[in-house]
């Protein structure tokens, strides 16, 4: 019988299982920093990787644009490496292998993301990828890779975003990835995939994201009607087609463009209620072109273009209010163009190449379109046969009947005004600009914030599974309460512009002579005055082209230097109907009272009139001159030093204090300023100024009269801005947003995933939360004011205008989240001084 250990001997036993647990401890850590040593080998030791070699503590390496490094229990569990300037194919060593780099990094056995982007990597996708077990995030987009893609890639069953966008992948998209199960984006746009879709991606249900634009794929698409949580659907240029695709309601964005799609849309069209941009243009579709798209809840962006869509349009069709671009161009539709689709400046409609009788944009007579719709192959009666499965045959066209498009022209008409009562608005823009035109023009250059992109950016930088799934859970509940209670908020897929002339349309104020003394801080300025035309000429060189700043629908602006060397801005707008210049002096007054040290201020005016008559032609408004460096630029922007966090939150204040003077500054103040960040300007001392605002007599010269405004008109304008300040609060939110995560916010329906993003992040761990934090400052904020700027930042973008909360309410909380941080920065000061000195003694 074996004699037992002693009780000093068992305690060494436990003593030397110890030290060997730690042992394989370090050696595990110490095998997985070779990896990075060895891959940073493997890419040719490119400058941006050389903090791998100048330190082994490489889970606190801090993260840059070109490396990010997160590890959760002393493991690896992402890694990014994102290309620059050196990243190229032909600076990879001669003997780069993808095997052997898929062999390396396969020892990382807990990694959950990889992305190795933009490297000018080469080679097959080697069927080693199978072994990383724990993905759930692969994004290899942005090189070379080719040949087929690997089946082994269905072995990953925990993979949830799988990006293998702009390489060189040809063949057939395998059926396996249908047993992907958990997969939310799958994105191979810009390769060289051909053949048919496989039938398996219908069971991908968890799928949000399909963009598989820009192949060579062919033939009639899968039924896809399983994909109930598909939003974002992609598939143009390829040559799908002709059958239109059985899909799922909810989708936010379908495009189609550049296909071979013939056969009529589908009736269900109608029930797409959240459907913001859709593209059918380039395709063969004949079929009668269905009015109910004009009135989608959502939809903002329409292309039907460069098809054979018949049918009558007329005048009494409605429209959403939302639509931002509509392009109905080389169809053959007749009739008359609906009134509310006349172009203006919100909306871009192009209608050239039709049978529109009474239009200018390049119209056929009416004959054309009557006798190329005896070449349509299939009537509304043969594609409901189809769809039942029967077969199509040629036989000439039908219209539908006139009194059958005024019953459905009402019926949609009433529908359409039901569902507005229940639908929320979120503040609209105030200008298109020319930005939807070039996304016409050459939408392979567009720097589009997708679905995609978002879901991505949420994933990567949750530390944790557990909390990717609150978030995720989060989400989806948040959608299901708004279908259930009815209310479907828009937030259309519009861009927030940038470089748009800094002068909106303003709203017609009804009296501004009461203006609290207590708000002028326009201090440090000189006194505002009426300048002479002669002093505006030698300011500018005569208005000398070289001096032209911008020019818009308001008229130009100039940059400018007075005799005393004092910098300005002149904003000239012409005069549609001339009246004396007593005629604006009310609007001169209440301009002459903008000056605040949060606005870019007012500094005087001038008149250029007739010399027969004095009326006036032109009217020059002085602003004071700021340097152009946005806040964007400092926060989110590529280049240039970054605010701090004590930066970013007295920035934040003052934009709510130029909000706040405008607000109640001015009774009955400036509401609906259109703010975005990219007009909120940085002088020399960080001090910020808001460059856009509603500046008085800029709205439309028609409603400029030397008389009050009656009591009538005045109630009305009251009604109108009751909640118009809840706009100017959403802005602030977005600005918060940007703020926060570092990232530019280009497109609204990112705002709404990313405010849940912060709103599950608020109730999570401190780790969680600033890992979505902009790494520039996250370790530089204390818990109390990031908690403090994410609550704020989430209430301002409340779908309810009413939950929003008031200027007042979101300065106070502002200056409470930098008071906490003075004190935190104060008391982490004090403790490493402490920490310092008594390392000293």
């Amino acid at each position: 019988m074996a004699k037992p250990f002693s009780h000093s001997e068992q305690l060494l036993l436990i003593l030397i299982l110890f030290l060997s647990i730690i042992n394989l401890s370090q050696q595990l850590q110490f095998s997985e920093s070779q990896t990075l040593l060895k891959l940073q080998q493997l890419l040719g030791y490119p400058t941006s990787l050389t903090t791998l070699s100048s330190t082994i503590d490489f889970c606190n390496i801090e993260p840059t644009p070109y490396l990010t490094l997160v590890c959760y229990e002393n493991n690896l569990t992402q890694l990014h490496v994102v290309g620059n300037n050196d990243f190229t194919s032909s600076l990879l060593p001669q003997n780069f292998n993808s095997y052997t780099l898929f062999s390396t990094l396969s020892t990382l056995s807990n990694l959950k993301v990889l992305s190795l982007v933009s490297l000018g990597l080469w080679g097959p996708l080697p069927q080693t990828i199978s072994q990383l077990s724990s993905l759930e995030i692969l994004n290899i987009s942005s090189n070379h890779f080719s040949g087929n893609i690997p089946i082994q890639l269905s072995h990953l069953i925990n993979l949830q975003s799988l990006v293998l966008d702009d390489n060189n992948f040809n063949g057939e998209i395998p059926n396996l990835l249908g047993s992907l199960q958990g997969l939310v984006v799958l994105s191979m746009k810009k390769n060289m995939l051909s053949g048919n879709l496989p039938n398996s991606l219908n069971n991908l249900i968890t799928l949000r994201v399909l963009d598989l634009s820009n192949n060579q794929l062919n033939g009639e698409l899968p039924n896809l009607h399983n994909l109930v949580n598909l939003q974002v659907l992609n598939f143009e240029n390829n040559t799908l087609g002709p059958h239109f695709p059985s899909l799922n309601t909810k989708l936010v964005s379908l495009v189609l463009r550049n296909n071979s799609f013939k056969l009529g849309i589908p009736s269900n069209i109608s029930s797409f209620y959240q459907l913001q941009k859709l593209d059918l243009s380039l395709n063969g579709f004949v079929a009668p072109f269905p009015p109910s798209l004009l009135s989608l809840p959502s939809i903002n962006y329409l292309d039907v273009s460069s098809n054979k869509f018949t049918g009558m349009l007329f005048k009494n069709f409605s429209c959403n209010d939302d639509l931002k671009f509509v392009n109905l161009s080389s169809n053959l539709l007749k009739g008359e163009l609906p009134t509310c689709l006349r172009p203006n400046k919100k909306r871009v409609v192009l209608y050239a190449r039709n049978c529109f009788s009474n239009e200018k944009q390049d119209q056929h007579r009416y004959n054309f379109c009557s006798g190329e719709a005896l070449a349509v192959n299939i009537t509304p009666h043969q594609q409901q046969k189809h769809n039942k499965g029967t077969t199509n045959k040629a036989v000439l066209a039908s219209s539908m009947g006139i009194a059958g498009i005024l019953i459905v022209g009402v019926v949609i008409l009433v529908i359409n005004q039901v569902h507005k009562k229940k639908v929320v608005k979120t503040p609209s823009i105030s200008k298109l600009e020319s930005v939807i035109v070039s996304e016409i023009q050459n939408e392979d250059k567009e720097k589009t914030t997708t679905a995609r992109s978002i879901v991505e950016h949420i994933i990567k930088k949750v530390p944790d599974k557990n909390a990717m799934k609150t978030l995720s859970r989060s989400i989806k509940e948040h959608i299901m309460s708004r279908v259930n209670s009815g209310r479907h908020v828009r937030t259309p897929s519009r861009s927030i512009i940038e470089h748009v002339s800094s002068v909106n349309t303003a709203k017609l104020l009804t009296d501004a002579r009461c203006i609290s003394q207590t708000m002028k801080m326009g201090t440090g300025l000189p006194a505002y005055r009426t300048f002479a035309l002669d002093e505006l000429k030698e300011a500018t060189n005569n208005f000398d082209a070289s001096s032209l700043i911008s020019e818009g629908t308001n008229g130009q602006i100039y940059k400018g230097v007075l005799s005393d060397g004092m910098h300005i801005t002149i904003r000239g707008m012409k005069i549609r109907k001339k009246h004396s210049p007593q005629a604006y002096m009310h609007h001169v007054e209440l301009i002459s009272k903008l000056r605040h040290s949060h606005l870019v201020s007012a500094l005087g005016h001038s008149f250029e009139c007739n010399q027969d008559d004095s009326t006036v032609n032109t009217i020059f408004l002085l602003f004071e001159f700021v340097p152009d460096t946005s806040l964007r630029s400092r926060i989110s922007g590529s280049t240039g030093e970054k605010l701090s966090w004590t930066q970013r939150i007295a920035a934040t204040i003052g934009v709510v204090k130029g909000i706040q003077f405008l607000h109640t500054g001015i009774v009955p103040g400036l509401y609906s300023n259109n703010l975005k960040i990219t007009d909120i300007l940085l002088d020399n001392n960080h001090n910020v100024k808001i460059s856009s605002y509603n500046v008085p007599l800029y709205a439309e010269n028609k409603r400029m009269v030397n008389h009050g405004t009656s009591p009538g008109v005045k109630g009305n304008l009251q009604a109108r801005i009751k909640d118009e300040d809840k706009n100017d609060i959403y802005d602030i939110g977005v600005i918060l947003l940007e703020i926060i995560l570092g990232r530019p916010i280009m497109f609204h329906n990112e705002v709404g995933i990313l405010k849940d993003l912060l709103h599950v992040s608020i109730k999570t761990d401190d780790i969680a939360r600033r890992s979505i934090v902009d790494p520039v400052v996250h370790k530089e904020c204390s818990d109390e004011s990031l908690m403090k700027m994410m609550e704020i930042c989430v209430r301002c973008l409340s779908s309810e205008p009413n939950d929003r909360p008031s200027v007042e309410d979101i300065l106070w909380n502002l200056q409470f989240a930098a008071q906490v941080q003075n004190t935190w920065k104060r008391e982490t000061s004090d403790h490493r001084e402490s920490l310092s000195s008594s390392r000293e003694t």
